[in-house]
């Protein structure tokens, strides 16, 4: 399974470049610049917007003088259970007030009051140290991150990614570009693709991110750090994938059940929030966010909230008048592809950043804000260790050939994925529904890799092996953790900090 895809790359279009990332967001696009303003020569691979488009709430920091880098640290591991790596935690903390300046100097402008920086609170923060635009924070930050990418000339090709060609090390990639196949030879690949809750029924993610990317590394052989913890967004518009930013609790909003009455701390983790509403649902109640106390602060819910108050009135919703049905739904991937604190993989000259890539960061649970924080931090640091490792990664000249035959098309739907993937690996688990999730997706797995191979089929067999990875991640921890949540084992186990690793031999395909 090393090659999904029949090729030969002799027969296929060629084209060279120093250092291919691969997507877009915030990790992708800073990674390029930083590469670009040390010299170097990136192109830019990407199948088009992203998750840090669509990102609302904002982007934390302990850039206030009361405030500090230890606070952010601490309250980064109370919402991780624990669980995170230390060392990747001070690094997000103490190098983010540096990055928020770059963010700035790269035409970022955050929301500022008397001259000051107008931040919030949300969810598991001790202190309001969320910096924001509105509640359109991530549509400024990529907007103006891709403008400093094309002013600095920095290539980017609409295509998306197929193959990690190399065995010892990277040696190029095969993508598809208008329905053709083509061979891009490079010596260093950076996947900033994004993360995998799109596997999951209700979800928040857009329909182009759906993992694949992680499923092609895990493939070639990168092992997939904590898949079990899939964070479950508490507040997103039931019937859409509008999520509701954790921001507008942060100003007051409240939960209420179909009798009008709270039923949690609105301020508490994402987990624990989740959970909460998805009890309420399964218990048959409704529940609704409700904004009207926001606006009773005097807060104009028009300027505050554009995004969200224009989407609600769209679909026939006055948040002055109208509580909210809301829904939890699969929004963060929270476990990824193996990195140090430079982005790199144990391939040579494969790194990752982002949503894609697990730095320890987060732990079980990550605190809110923080991701698009790790994209700018760590596509930073990874953009250094390429400049030097750049010195030893040699672009090959070699050709490669993969005959991998198959038979007839194949029926797995990704529909059905993901309604089974929610139904038994979703907010709260249990090993016997685990156990069903992971023989069915098996049998799929099978029916893929017999099955003739081609684009569609590759990405169906990546986000598969994606799936399986994080029912095996689940299954193995028995106990509950953040937002791994085992109803057989309720309790967290305090001699179980440990970190799961699943290799692509450990699922025996």
């Amino acid at each position: 399974m090393r090659y999904f895809l029949e090729f030969d790359t002799a027969r296929l279009p060629e084209d060279r470049a120093d250092i291919v990332i691969c997507g877009s967001g915030i990790g992708g696009l800073t990674t390029a610049i930083v590469l670009r303003e040390l010299g170097l020569r990136p192109l830019i691979l990407t199948r088009g917007i992203g998750n840090t488009y669509y990102s609302q709430g904002g982007i934390a920091a302990a850039v206030h003088p009361q405030d500090s880098p230890y606070l952010h640290m601490m309250d980064t591991l109370r919402a991780g259970r624990y669980l995170n790596d230390t060392k990747a935690v001070m690094t997000l903390v103490e190098e983010g007030i540096l990055r928020i300046a770059d963010l700035e100097r790269w035409g970022v402008r955050f929301d500022r009051r008397n001259g000051e920086y107008d931040t919030t609170s949300e969810g598991g923060h001790s202190f309001p140290r969320v910096l924001k635009v509105k509640d359109f924070t991530g549509r400024e930050i990529y907007t103006k991150l891709l403008k400093r990418v094309e002013d600095l000339s920095v290539p980017i090709v609409q295509g998306e990614l197929q193959e990690i060609v190399g065995e010892e090390r990277v040696e190029g990639l095969i993508y598809t570009q208008g329905g053709s196949i083509r061979f891009l030879r490079t010596g260093v690949l950076v996947l900033a693709t994004g993360g995998a809750a799109s596997m999951f029924l209700h979800t928040s993610n857009p329909s182009r991110v759906r993992g694949d990317g992680i499923g092609i590394a895990f493939r070639a052989g990168i092992p997939i750090k904590n898949p079990e913890f899939v964070q479950f967004h508490p507040t997103v518009f039931m019937g859409t994938n509008l999520l509701i930013s954790e921001a507008v609790r942060g100003e007051g909003a409240i939960l209420v059940d179909s009798k009008g009455e709270r039923f949690v701390d609105e301020l508490m983790p994402r987990d624990v929030v989740a959970r909460a509403i998805y009890m309420k649902l399964k218990e048959g109640d409704q529940v609704f966010l409700d904004m009207r106390p926001v606006a009773r602060r005097g807060v104009r819910l028009e300027e505050r909230f554009p995004t969200i108050f224009s989407f609600l009135k769209d679909n026939g919703l006055d948040p002055y008048r109208d509580p909210i049905p809301v829904v939890p739904a699969a929004h963060y991937y929270i476990g990824g592809l193996d990195v140090d604190t430079f982005g790199r993989t144990i391939l040579p000259g494969l790194y990752a950043v982002g949503e894609c890539a697990c730095t320890g960061v987060h732990g079980a649970n990550r605190l809110a804000s923080n991701s698009l924080l790790e994209g700018v931090v760590f596509g930073y640091r990874t953009a250094y260790r390429v400049y030097h490792d750049m010195k030893y990664l040699k672009v090959s000249g070699a050709d490669f050939r993969n005959r991998a035959k198959g038979g007839k098309a194949h029926k797995v739907s990704f529909g059905d994925l993901r309604k089974l993937m929610w139904e038994n690996v979703g907010l709260e688990r249990r090993e016997e529904y685990l156990l069903k999730a992971e023989e069915s997706i098996r049998s799929w797995v099978e029916e893929v890799i017999v099955s003739e191979p081609s684009p569609e089929s590759r990405q169906t067999l990546d986000i598969l092996l994606v799936a399986l990875a994080t029912v095996r991640g689940a299954i193995l921890r028995k106990e509950s953790r953040g937002v791994h949540y085992r109803s057989d084992f309720p309790s967290e186990r305090e001699t179980f900090r440990k970190d799961t690793l699943i290799h692509i031999q450990h699922l025996g395909i």
